[in-house]
């Protein structure tokens, strides 16, 4: 099971603590004129994301489902009408693209990125190396006994990507930091057994491979400045004090929230400037936002909180300096988090509440809801990054 598996299965809340406890609640004012109330606080915009995330030298793109996109024509044009970057949700994954010792496959990753060549969208890899989407044969963690399976995958994954135009940038890991003291042995806080030394081979490796692509370390529940956060920061700051090629700090940014509980807005602030000072782009990989108790009254309130969060949430990334936002997926009609596997314990406890889980900007008939109104805001509102 993985870490971020093991948290959503706890009751309450779980990634991370929240974003800022405002009581920015609204009052409903009934079905008839739900849709007012809801937009009342955000600029009603139709131009597209990915516009107005290019008018200020930023990105905005999403994680794709593969088999959707293949599918839903509605969805493949959403897609590409808003989005300037991708992530393929799974096709990329080593239980997808190698799923036998040294027998590689890419039919399902390539057929998303000639999408995106299509569509003038760059792809971001996700992901070189995951404890959870790897087959049985793969040991894990990886030593310096069992890297040449994960030199072998490295290899064959990067080379058959080495010269696209379209792919620009990799997970080279994904998830590798502890999420208690408990959890690891060594002074960076990488899961128990995974040595230091190898996390640092395979970026080396990554860079050897393939020196034009960004290498980026990603990683859930690290918003917040805690305890996971600052062994996060250490781990980067390792792998640059050894020669490391790492351009890219991952927040994957599973985000809950709640009127109970605030989020550290600081805390976030302060990583932020870390990795400036330390020379590696934040960037936000894995968005979406869902709701903790106390559950709110209507739908119309959920999603104000929803937008609130939002906006919120990139006005600090974007003082940050933060310029790529992809949120995982982008209509709840293909959300992880309602898959049964994945949904949150506080949700299964109470089915009366699962068409709450309403993470994107866009809901499951594809239609804007506020959260595209608050995103669309944050990026107008963002300073020009080529200032």
């Amino acid at each position: 099971m993985s870490q971020r598996r093991k948290f959503l299965k706890r009751a309450g809340y779980t990634t991370l603590s929240t974003l800022l406890a405002m009581g920015f609640l609204h009052r409903d004012k009934g079905d008839h004129d739900r849709e007012n109330a809801a937009f009342a606080n955000y600029e009603i915009s139709t131009t597209p994301l990915r516009q107005l995330a290019a008018a200020k030298g930023m990105r905005y793109g999403a994680a794709i489902a593969g088999d959707a996109l293949q599918k839903e024509a509605d969805y493949a044009n959403l897609l590409a009408r808003e989005c300037s970057i991708a992530t393929p949700n799974g096709e990329l994954k080593w239980s997808a693209t190698e799923p036998q010792p040294g027998v590689f496959t890419f039919t399902a990753a390539d057929a998303i990125a000639k999408f995106c060549q299509n569509n003038n969208m760059a792809m971001h890899g996700h992901t070189l190396v995951w404890h959870t989407a790897r087959p049985d044969w793969v040991p894990y963690p990886p030593t310096p006994s069992s890297f040449s399976i994960f030199e072998r995958h490295v290899r064959g994954v990067m080379g058959h990507y080495r010269n696209s135009t379209v792919l620009k940038s990799w997970d080279v890991a994904n998830e590798v930091i502890a999420n208690s003291p408990e959890e690891t042995d060594n002074p960076y806080g990488i899961q128990r057994g995974f040595k230091p030394e190898v996390l640092r081979d395979l970026f080396l490796l990554a860079a050897s491979v393939d020196p034009n692509k960004k290498l980026c370390l990603n990683e859930f529940g690290i918003e917040n400045g805690g305890w996971k956060a600052q062994q996060f920061l250490k781990t980067i700051e390792y792998l640059k004090n050894n020669g490391v090629k790492i351009d890219w700090a991952g927040f994957q940014s599973h985000l809950w929230f709640s009127t109970a509980y605030p989020f550290d807005a600081t805390g976030f602030s302060n990583v932020l400037q870390r990795l400036k000072d330390m020379g590696v782009k934040p960037v936000i990989t894995e968005l979406d936002i869902i709701i903790d108790t106390p559950f709110p009254a209507t739908l119309a309130q959920l999603d104000q909180m929803v937008a609130d969060g939002y906006k919120r949430f990139l006005d600090l990334c974007f003082a940050g300096g933060v310029d790529t936002i992809i949120t995982w997926g982008i209509t709840d009609r293909h959300t992880w988090i309602r898959q049964p596997e994945w949904m949150p314990q506080i949700y299964k406890n109470n089915p009366q509440y699962q068409n709450y889980l309403r993470p994107l900007p866009f809901d499951q008939n594809l239609q804007r809801k506020q959260a595209f109104y608050a995103i669309s805001q944050a990026f107008k509102e963002a300073r020009d990054v080529r200032l």
